[in-house]
């Protein structure tokens, strides 16, 4: 669909412009749907940490299991749906990850002992790409609630945590421990719940194991980053220290290259962990959506798994975000820095060049001043040159009757006049030039 192609209801034609991505959009919120489960059943769930290109291929495996069974290929490109004989088949592609869900009717199998993942192919299960970043089994079974003694033989004596759930239709056990497989184990029994409620919380349990793994992907980054961030601290407290002590300007450009470098290596590491430590906190809130969503009730005498993963999950939550803060601070507290000492650099070149100004002031003065003796000195140079000319022109006069007497009285006249002269125009000559500089300036 395009944004020139109308979209045309049934039998009319409606003469409107759709935007590009009106179908996509309108089509997210049942992206996804929810399974219809009727327990007994028993799930694999695996998700798998994938690049784009991972994911593609991912997706390709999908289409040529399919194939196998004889089921049609995916068709929409983040879900696909599949009943592939004695098993079916749930994808979902996400932004960084990929999950896979696979049902078994669970009417006489041993619960954690015959799983939905045993029926699928294994040379299959080898050729997927990524790495595995969560797993489970889930048994969903109907009727009477077991006594203590089963869910601990079910849990292998690891400690259990349980909850009543949505709205005390059913009830989910786990430990959240992976066992000798490597998976998880959740153990859900049905009380009052329909197909499509039974789907729904599945759902939500697959979902809460997985967000709750990848959230916690940022700890151990935290944990690795904490050394380097003390270090990267002590390191900035020094150069602060350093600031105040540093007299000349090539200290202080020390300090400014010193805390160039430090800024280099806070950015760097802020780019390396910004989109780890962002999408733990967008998992960590999805894990508390999904939690809000189970509408949980305390189960005596286990432990509520919003209460463990509150006592548990969410101070490495904090860890997360307490790092992600102090790396944050940490660039501002180095761009601080750095524009003290710049400003510091600054004043004192202000200050030079205020010296430098006066200095220069001084000497136009002096130089002024000696230009005006030079001045004075061309109008006496200029006016005995002009009274020598003027000499030769008088006695030139000498054969018209002019007396040698006469001659002296009239350069004697002339030279007051002859001085005064050349002094105007002198001074006439400075101003032009003075008026010409300025304009100059200005322009």
């Amino acid at each position: 669909m395009t944004a020139d192609a109308p979209l045309a209801a049934p039998g009319t034609a409606i003469p409107l412009h759709w935007h590009p991505d009106f179908s996509r959009i309108a089509a997210e919120l049942h992206s996804r749907p929810a399974p219809h489960i009727l327990p007994p059943v028993t799930i694999s769930h695996i998700a798998l940490l994938v690049t784009r290109r991972e994911a593609d291929t991912v997706r390709e495996r999908i289409a040529e299991l399919c194939t196998r069974y004889g089921a049609p290929p995916p068709f929409q490109e983040h879900h696909h749906a599949a009943s592939l004989g004695r098993f079916d088949l749930r994808f979902e592609r996400h932004t960084e990850f990929v999950s896979l869900s696979f049902f078994r009717p669970a009417g006489d199998i041993r619960p954690f002992a015959d799983t939905a993942l045993e029926l699928v192919p294994t040379d299959w299960l080898a050729s997927l790409p990524g790495v595995v970043v969560a797993s489970l089994h889930l048994v969903f079974a109907r009727g009477e609630l077991p006594p203590p003694a089963v869910i601990d033989e079910l849990f292998e004596g690891q400690r259990v945590r349980a909850s009543r759930v949505m709205g005390d239709a059913a009830v989910v056990w786990t430990d959240w421990r992976p066992h000798g497989d490597g998976f998880d184990r959740f153990y859900v029994v049905d009380r009052a719940l329909d197909p499509s409620r039974a789907g729904r919380l599945v759902q939500r349990i697959l979902e809460l194991d997985t967000y709750r793994m990848l959230a916690l992907l940022g700890l151990p980054l935290a944990r690795r980053l904490a050394p380097r961030l003390t270090d990267l601290e002590s390191t900035l407290s020094s150069i602060a220290e350093r600031i105040g002590e540093a007299r000349e300007i090539e200290a202080k450009r020390r300090l400014l290259q010193e805390l160039f470098e430090l800024a280099a290596t806070a950015e760097r590491t802020a780019t390396e962990t910004a989109f780890r430590f962002g999408a733990t906190r967008a998992y960590h809130q999805l894990v508390r959506d999904r939690l809000q969503e189970l509408r949980e009730q305390r189960y005596e005498p286990f432990q509520p798994l919003g209460q463990f993963l509150t006592r548990r999950f969410e101070p490495a939550m904090r860890t997360c975000a307490s790092v992600a803060e102090r790396l944050r601070s940490a660039n501002e507290r180095i761009a601080r820095a750095a524009d003290l000492v710049r400003t510091r650099v600054d004043v004192e070149l202000q200050e030079q060049n205020q010296k430098l100004l006066a200095s220069m002031e001084r000497r136009a003065a002096l130089q002024l001043r000696l230009q005006e003796t030079v001045e004075g000195l061309s109008v006496v140079v200029l006016s005995y040159y002009t009274l020598g000319l003027l000499g030769y022109l008088v006695k030139g006069l000498k054969p018209f009757g002019l007396a040698e007497k006469s001659q002296l009285l009239l350069l004697a006249g002339a030279t007051p006049l002859v001085v005064l002269g050349m002094w105007l125009a002198m001074r006439r000559f400075r101003r032009h030039l003075r008026r010409q500089m300025g304009d100059d300036a200005h322009s």
